[in-house]
């Protein structure tokens, strides 16, 4: 993160607000020429700073009314890569974290029903022979979201010159 200097960040925020923003509006906001944009946008993105592009889609409008977060217990010994690649496969789940603790797994899923919700846990989930429990909460609604990530502040970061240097 030391490589980030006031404009990288305000270039990562104003496209975590509108990743769609073409590079001549980018440089508008930021004070810079559109070759500059692009190559320091080409920069972050070969740093992993920006790890893609994507539409956001409202599940609701595509019928994914029921949220639910399912924590998993493997059973001792298992192959956690194994099931970690399995349950990133399974239909609707848009989040898959590792825990410490009780549980090893937390899962967000999206499905159409709790029914549906129900035959991707007993049929698909439960049926690996990894999984040892599983425990299950549905949300009721959803009153916050974003994929927005904190960004640092401009001042705890390199100065302009210092990323020039750098980049010669």
């Amino acid at each position: 993160m030391n490589n980030l200097n006031s404009i990288d960040i305000q270039i990562l925020d104003l496209l975590q607000n509108d990743g769609r923003m073409t590079h001549v509006e980018l440089a508008q906001q930021v004070g810079l020429t559109p070759p500059t944009v692009q190559r320091r946008v080409r920069l972050l993105e070969e740093r992993g700073y920006i790890r893609g592009y994507a539409a956001l889609l409202d599940p609701i409008a595509l019928g994914l009314t029921t949220t639910a977060y399912v924590f998993i217990e493997s059973r001792s010994g298992g192959n956690l890569e194994e099931l970690e690649a399995f349950l990133s496969d399974l239909p609707g789940v848009q989040e898959l974290n590792r825990m410490i603790g009780e549980w090893c797994f937390l899962l967000k899923v999206r499905t159409a029903s709790p029914q549906s919700l129900e035959r991707l846990i007993y049929q698909d989930l439960r049926r690996h022979p990894d999984v040892r429990r599983t425990q299950s909460t549905l949300a009721t609604s959803s009153a916050f979201e974003t994929t927005r990530l904190p960004l640092p502040e401009p001042d705890g970061v390199a100065g302009e010159e210092d990323y020039i240097r750098r980049q010669l």
